[in-house]
């Protein structure tokens, strides 16, 4: 795994996305962990031959409860590839592009308040 240059949690449900890859719409995918700059996205494992050219995230939206939602640039940095396995689920790493400043602010907040 990539080493990083900010803090990032680990969440449970607090953030979710949705976004276009290979012409399909992806709605309500959990992101697994955040970071100003970043998040891990939990993907359905069929999604994992479009994410071999990693990939611009088109239209990519990003809800947390309590707090309005975000249009981000997403790029795929990284990501697990297909595998054999039973999950029916991968990781895949985004690094956010050209982020609005009270998106990057409001996860900075939100990771500082859970990380120790």
């Amino acid at each position: 795994m990539e080493k990083r240059n900010t803090a990032r949690t680990a969440l449970i449900s607090d953030y979710n996305t949705e976004f276009r890859l290979g012409g399909q719409t992806y709605s309500n995918i959990q992101v697994s962990n955040i970071g100003p700059q970043g998040c891990c996205l939990r993907m359905p494992l069929a999604s994992a031959k479009y994410l071999k050219s990693k990939p611009m995230l088109d239209n990519m939206i990003l809800f947390h409860s309590g707090t309005k939602k975000y249009s981000l640039k997403g790029r795929v940095a990284w990501n697990e590839g297909e595998k054999e396995t039973h999950d029916a689920w991968i990781s895949a790493g985004v690094e956010f592009m050209d982020t609005p400043e009270e998106c990057t602010r409001e996860i900075s907040e939100y990771v500082m308040a859970r990380v120790k």
